[in-house]
């Protein structure tokens, strides 16, 4: 799936995942990152292409207590979800 990206945007992104604590980059256009802080917690691989963002894998992540760890859950296919989970972490503005 995409994510149709403004330049400002992508710029803002970039941004967000070179600084953000749990963001890894595997190469100069894609990154993995987990978003604990939100409400619906995701993991997202990230790949930066023309106009924007291509979204390569994205799950939800969940808390185990009993184990004290996290763990992938339900993959997500909706680009909305990814966007929405993008914002609310602060990576852009919409």
């Amino acid at each position: 799936m995409k994510i149709k990206l403004t330049q400002s945007q992508e710029e803002a992104l970039r941004a967000f995942l070179e600084g953000f604590e749990d963001a890894e980059q595997l190469s100069t256009r894609e990154y993995v990152v987990d978003l604990y802080d939100i409400p619906r917690p995701l993991s997202l691989d990230l790949v930066f292409v023309k106009g924007g963002v291509a979204v390569d894998g994205a799950a939800e992540l969940l808390y185990d207590e009993e184990q004290d760890g996290w763990y992938m859950g339900q993959r997500l296919d909706g680009p909305e979800d990814v966007r929405a989970a993008l914002e609310q972490a602060g990576a852009f503005q919409a």
